[in-house]
């Protein structure tokens, strides 16, 4: 219990705190450690389901909480980056469901001269993780070349001559995409929420 010497002492910001928080929260522990001395609320108020008796660290709450913050605002960033790539298409897509994520199937054209783009494949996350392309580039002979595409590089996974049959390349690419949604890269602050889908936007 506070009494009067001790009220003296203390000031009135002090006082107003430690009442709202008896008020609001009930009964706290006194928290000290390197950085000083505080009131630590109960459990209950940061995990409704928690024991009274437990006791939780909110610095460490709030840490958390603030990195999930964080992440769900990149992944809102990344799907309007998305979402405004996909509306400024000259072309139409389609889209396939996953446990773990989105594909997103957009095509070009049925064929082309060596180098040119045919297709993307493009595996979205549901959670804050980078998304990732999968292309379908035109090759000599009537191959085509199935690349990846991310935001900080590019890779040749395969070459799918025209013997392995209509179909075979795209089968190829999505089979790569799915796989990438399995085991996507993490999500990386530092770099643009348009980062793969500017990289997209050819000619």
């Amino acid at each position: 219990m506070l009494t009067l010497p001790i009220l003296a002492k203390l000031s009135s910001a002090a006082v107003a705190a430690a009442l709202t928080a008896s008020i609001t929260y009930g009964q706290y522990t006194i928290a000290s450690g390197p950085n000083g001395s505080g009131l630590m609320p109960p459990a209950s108020v940061l995990h409704p389901q928690a024991s009274t008796d437990a006791v939780l660290d909110p610095l460490a709450e709030m840490m958390q909480a603030l990195g999930a913050m964080k992440q769900e605002q990149a992944k809102s960033a990344r799907n309007r980056a998305m979402v405004d790539w996909l509306a400024s298409l000259r072309t139409d897509f389609t889209v396939e469901r996953f446990d773990s994520g989105l594909v997103y199937k957009v095509r070009y054209a049925p064929d082309g001269d060596a180098g040119e783009v045919l297709e993307d494949f493009v595996a979205v996350p549901y959670g804050p993780e980078m998304s990732f392309a999968v292309t379908l580039k035109a090759a000599d002979a009537g191959a085509v070349t199935v690349e990846g595409i991310s935001c900080t590089a590019q890779q040749t996974f395969r070459r799918v001559d025209i013997s392995a049959g209509t179909g075979a390349a795209q089968a190829e690419a999505m089979s790569q995409a799915e796989a990438y949604l399995a085991a996507p890269d993490a999500a990386d602050p530092s770099l643009p929420a348009d980062c793969l889908t500017a990289r997209l936007k050819r000619g």
